[in-house]
């Protein structure tokens, strides 16, 4: 039974203010989208009648590949089996996140610090290479999917088609940890213009210096696209020569996938360090306000530049849509409830203006706002179903659906729909 002392929500209320703030073309706006955008994308087959549908990530989120990893490491033999786990348990030691990029970024660690005979985990320096190049290549083999299992619709198409239609004045920002290229493949079939940093027509090159000054990037009828933890489809050439970032095909050799801490210590020309800084720069701009899709604020280096910009800079705002149902002990939950310009939104509740509450609509839902409220909350309730007081309180309740990309990309959608 519910505490009766639990704070509640209205989430037409929340979801109307949402709408507002994306609104609003002048206001600096960000998206920060993580695994759960490209895991959004369902390609299992129609379920057979009276069969409930399957899930099949076209990208499997970061659990799913975690556990290719493991199977792809074991698969190169024993002592690489058992050095997995130790390196596991080393992450989880730590008190931090075990998965592929964390067990990824402790190798590269271990492997910079050896010599040539030493071992770590049960394995000398270059077994250790094999562990760090196969969780490369898993990471890179899933964030390439061939274009004939893409579906023809995707919730990246959703967006895009809200991103043609808009006409903002303040340029959007879009920061992702995908190392796929679907945020890009959608915006290029939509006719929408993009820019991420690259420069040149043969093999375009990464230039910084244009992202660390406003007059040298396009303006606000372009998207700018930052991929924060690397991608499929740049490469490394020319070390010998100073050595440069290019974009060029995808490739699945894993080259160009960045969630260590090697993004601090090689040069400052790593896209990785430009675009940290970046958002550092958006979050730190007036009135700033930042969306988040898909990301389980699992990334400590990210959450540092979030919540730094949160404290410093109290006209800045994010707004954390998350998948999975909200506790009031969750990390997230509390640090929300410290900062009140850290908005959290789960399916079950969220923290408003630092409180934490479930959601609960001030008055059921009606056929003038159904269709409003349908795409962002889960309520099938009618004015004229609600009987008892016990029965009203029932239908006052009902699960918030942004958090899913598919859902929050329809959202804006119909939004866009509604500006013409």
């Amino acid at each position: 039974m519910e505490n009766a002392n639990v704070s509640t929500h209205d989430p037409r209320r929340v979801i109307e203010d949402i709408r507002n703030h994306l609104a609003a073309h002048d206001r600096r706006l960000g998206f920060l989208f993580g695994a759960g955008t490209s895991s959004a994308i369902n390609i299992a087959p129609p379920p057979t009648a009276g069969k409930k549908p399957d899930y099949k990530p076209l990208i499997p989120g970061i659990v799913g590949l975690t556990g290719e990893c493991a199977t792809a490491v074991g698969d190169l033999g024993e002592s690489q089996a058992v050095a997995w786990r130790a390196l596991v348990a080393q992450c989880k030691a730590t008190g931090g996140f075990s998965n592929a990029e964390t067990v990824l970024s402790l190798v590269r660690m271990k492997i910079d610090a050896m010599g040539a005979e030493e071992s770590s985990v049960g394995l000398k320096r270059d077994k250790l290479q094999e562990i760090e190049s196969t969780i490369c290549g898993v990471i890179a083999t899933a964030a390439c999917p061939d274009d004939a299992d893409i579906p023809t619709r995707t919730p990246h198409d959703d967006l895009s088609a809200w991103v043609r239609k808009i006409n903002r004045t303040a340029p959007l920002e879009i920061f992702t940890t995908n190392y796929d290229i679907l945020f890009e493949r959608s915006f290029e079939v939509s006719r929408v213009p993009i820019f991420d940093g690259f420069v040149g027509a043969y093999r375009p090159f990464f230039y910084p210096e244009c992202i660390e000054d406003d007059n040298l990037l396009p303006n606000a009828k372009w998207i700018r696209l930052w991929k924060l933890h690397g991608s499929v489809n740049w490469r490394r050439e020319g070390a010998a020569t100073g050595g440069r970032i290019v974009r060029v095909e995808p490739s699945k050799n894993g080259e160009m996938i960045l969630p260590s801490h090697w993004k601090y210590d090689e040069s400052r020309k790593l896209p990785y360090v430009a675009y940290m800084e970046r958002l550092s720069r958006v979050l730190n701009a007036d009135h700033s306000l930042l969306v988040t899709c898909g990301f389980s604020f699992g990334d400590e280096h990210i959450n540092a530049i979030l919540y730094g910009a949160l404290e410093k800079n109290n006209t800045a705002n994010i707004i954390a849509l998350q998948f999975q149902n909200l506790e009031e002990s969750d990390s997230l939950v509390v640090a929300a409830a410290r900062h009140s310009n850290l908005t959290v939104i789960g399916p079950n509740g969220g923290v408003i203006s630092g409180t934490w509450g479930l959601w609960q609509l001030a008055e059921p839902v009606d056929k003038r706002t159904c269709a409003f409220l349908d795409t962002a909350f889960d309520s099938n309730a009618m004015p004229e179903e609600a009987g008892s007081p016990a029965a009203l309180s029932e239908e006052l309740k009902g699960k918030m659906r942004l958090g899913d990309f598919n859902s929050f990309c329809r959202f804006l959608k119909e939004m866009g729909s509604e500006s013409q």
